[in-house]
């Protein structure tokens, strides 16, 4: 842990506690719970693809100092989660897995997490389409009272990414979902290449957070995706465009990279068009992971969600 003053980022702190929570199909969640002393709200907290609960470490802790209890799990496929396939593929067969793991969570929230102060959510990247997808379903069984997104995916930003597509729902038809997609790989040295991190941060202390933590639990990592992923994402983005978004009555804080190279700003951007009063602030400096970024990025996302709390918490 560092001498520093700045919030942990090799340990989730001995505040929280630890959970496990059950998917209506049996999946076992890792769920981690915060609790705050002057809570100003509470927040469900959704990673993105091929994430878990210790990469959030120094997220969360400057989230928590903003006031916000924090309520954290690992998707299925992720973490310390019930695995899908063997090994550390990233797979599932439809979003649904995840919207079930997200009202398992959300249904258990006010018991892990009691106390009178309104709930938020923060969607990351693959967490943002979930969350979505949950609210315009009508499926979260808990009321909020805003929602944050982080680079939030709505498409692929990939040059090849139709083709790509294509390929992908053919060998799903033809009985090949659990099979690493098109350059997929377990983890190895090449997810901490800097090309990697080109597409994720600028800050390389962060983005080598993820081998440190990897060598010391690697039941932690997760790989490449299948093909079925690809295919279960892909469905997903085609729904938006027919989703009620424009029936929301949830407000909504939408931060976007401006050096954005894994999901496409533009459809983002068309897809909170269609939700009522949604800010939209674009951080210049940004790539992917926002929130885990330069201290000056970090600091400028966590002014426009202290004042977004600050018009809606109450």
């Amino acid at each position: 842990m560092p001498a520093t003053t700045e919030p942990p980022r090799h340990q989730l702190p001995a505040a929280g506690r630890w959970h496990r929570v059950d998917a209506d199909d049996g999946v076992r969640l890792r769920v981690f719970a915060w609790p705050h002393h002057r809570p100003r709200a509470r927040l469900l907290l959704l990673q993105g693809c091929a994430d878990f609960l210790e990469k959030w470490a120094r997220p969360m802790a400057e989230l928590h100092a903003l006031g916000l209890a924090i309520l954290a799990f690992d998707w299925r496929g992720q973490g310390e989660s019930t695995r899908l396939v063997p090994g550390d593929l990233g797979h599932v067969d439809d979003v649904g897995q995840y919207c079930a793991d997200l009202r398992a969570v959300a249904s258990a929230a006010p018991a892990l997490l009691p106390g009178n102060r309104p709930w938020f959510a923060l969607g990351h990247s693959m967490g943002r389409l979930v969350l979505m997808l949950a609210l315009a379903r009508r499926a979260l069984p808990l009321p909020l009272a805003g929602a944050i997104l982080t680079a939030p995916f709505v498409g692929f930003a990939l040059a090849l990414r139709r083709p790509i597509l294509a390929l992908a729902h053919l060998h799903v038809a033809q009985g090949r979902r659990y099979r690493p997609a098109l350059g997929q790989r377990s983890w190895g040295p090449h997810r901490l290449a800097p090309s990697r991190m080109r597409r994720l941060t600028f800050d390389p202390d962060l983005f080598h957070d993820d081998g440190r933590w990897i060598a010391r639990c690697p039941e932690l990592a997760v790989g490449g995706v299948s093909w079925g992923w690809l295919a279960a994402l892909d469905r997903a983005h085609r729904e938006l465009p027919t989703a009620r978004l424009d029936a929301l009555s949830v407000p909504v804080l939408a931060l976007l990279a401006g050096r954005e190279r894994l999901v496409a700003n533009a459809a983002a951007r068309r897809v909170l068009a269609r939700i009522p009063g949604a800010e939209v602030a674009l951080l210049a400096e940004a790539r992917h992971e926002i929130l885990r970024e330069r201290p000056e990025v970090r600091a400028e996302a966590l002014s426009r969600i202290q004042s977004f709390l600050a018009r809606t918490a109450g």
